[in-house]
C-alpha cells in the first residue's frame, strides 16, 4: 500500500452537492516493490484535489479524494472525513455516518504499517473529530454499529502508542490523543450507565481521562475539564458499598434485601446480612 509523507491543508470550502449514504470501497495494495510508485500517483492525485478546491469545482476535487483513497491514501480519506463532516456548501448536509466511515478507512490505512512510522499529527486530527461525532451527532442506540466499531479502533491505537519512540515535540501530542480516546471510552461507558443504572465503569473512565491530562493543547485539555466535572457529577450515584454480604457472600438483589443489609460502622464500606455475619467481620478489624 503506498503511503505519502507530506498533507495538504483541508479544504475551507464546501462542497455542493448532498450525497447518498453510501459506504465507501477501497483497494489494499501492500505489494512493497509498487509502494514508491503509488506514493508518487497518490501525491499527484491529493495536489490535483487541491487545485480543483482552489478552483471551486468541488464535486470533481471529491472524486479526485475517492480515487486517492482507493490507492491507499489515509491522508485523502481523512480528508473526505473532514468534508463529510462540516460539509463544504451551506446547501449541503453534513454525512455523520459517512465521515465516520472515511475517518476509519484513514485510520485502517494507518495501523497497517509499523506504528513507529505512524503519523500522530493526522492521527490526532483524525481522533478529535471522531470525538466531536461521538459527543455531539452520534446516537448510541441508532449509530451502535459504528459507534463500537470506533472504539474498538481507538483502544488498539491507544495500547499502540506505549510502544512508539517518538520527539519530546510528540509527547504533547500523544497525550491529547489519549485524552480524546479515553474521553470517548468515557462517554460510552456513561450512556451504558444510563441503561442499566451502574455508573462505576464511567467513573472510573473519566477519572482515568482526568488522570492523563493536561497536555497544553487546547481542545484536549478542555476535554480533561469536562470529565472533571463529569466525575463529579456521576461520582455520588456510585455506591460505596456493594450489595453483598462481606462474609457469607450473600448478594441482595431486591430493594428490600439492600435495606436489611448492615454496613460496618468502622470501615463503612463493607456490608454485611446479617449481626452474625457481622461480628465475623469486625474479627478481622
Amino acid at each position: 500500500m503506498g503511503l505519502i509523507n507530506t498533507k495538504e491543508d483541508y479544504a475551507s470550502s464546501q462542497i455542493s452537492n448532498e450525497k447518498p449514504f453510501q459506504f465507501p470501497i477501497f483497494k489494499e495494495n501492500e505489494n512493497d516493490d509498487s509502494n514508491t510508485e503509488t506514493s508518487v500517483l497518490i501525491n499527484d492525485l491529493l495536489n490535483e484535489a487541491g487545485r480543483k478546491m482552489r478552483s471551486y469545482e468541488y464535486d470533481r476535487a471529491e472524486e479526485i479524494l475517492k480515487l486517492a483513497t482507493e490507492f491507499g491514501s489515509p491522508y485523502s480519506a481523512a480528508k473526505l472525513g473532514y468534508i463529510n463532516l462540516r460539509g463544504l456548501n451551506s446547501s449541503q448536509i453534513p454525512n455523520y455516518a459517512l465521515s465516520a466511515a472515511y475517518y476509519f478507512i484513514a485510520l485502517k490505512f494507518i495501523i497497517i504499517i509499523p506504528n513507529a512510522e505512524w503519523n500522530v499529527n493526522l492521527i490526532l486530527e483524525i481522533i478529535e473529530d471522531l470525538t466531536q461525532l461521538y459527543r455531539f451527532h452520534f446516537n448510541y442506540q441508532r449509530d451502535l454499529l459504528i459507534w463500537k466499531h470506533g472504539i474498538k479502533v481507538m483502544k488498539f491505537i491507544d495500547n499502540n502508542l506505549r510502544d512508539l519512540t517518538l520527539m519530546s515535540k510528540e509527547i504533547q501530542k500523544i497525550k491529547a490523543l489519549r485524552i480524546h480516546i479515553a474521553f470517548c471510552i468515557a462517554l460510552t461507558a456513561e450512556i451504558e450507565g444510563k441503561i442499566t443504572g451502574d455508573y462505576k465503569e464511567a467513573v472510573n473512565c473519566y477519572h482515568k481521562c482526568e488522570k492523563v491530562g493536561p497536555c497544553e493543547l487546547k481542545v484536549a485539555d478542555k476535554l480533561v475539564k469536562k470529565a472533571h466535572t463529569k466525575f463529579r457529577l456521576l461520582e455520588p450515584r456510585v455506591p460505596r458499598v456493594q450489595p453483598i454480604c462481606t462474609s457469607c457472600k450473600f448478594e441482595a438483589k431486591d430493594l428490600k434485601s439492600i435495606w436489611n443489609l448492615l454496613v460496618c460502622s468502622k470501615c463503612q464500606v463493607v456490608a454485611c446480612c446479617s449481626r452474625e455475619c457481622l461480628k465475623n467481620h469486625l474479627k478481622f478489624h
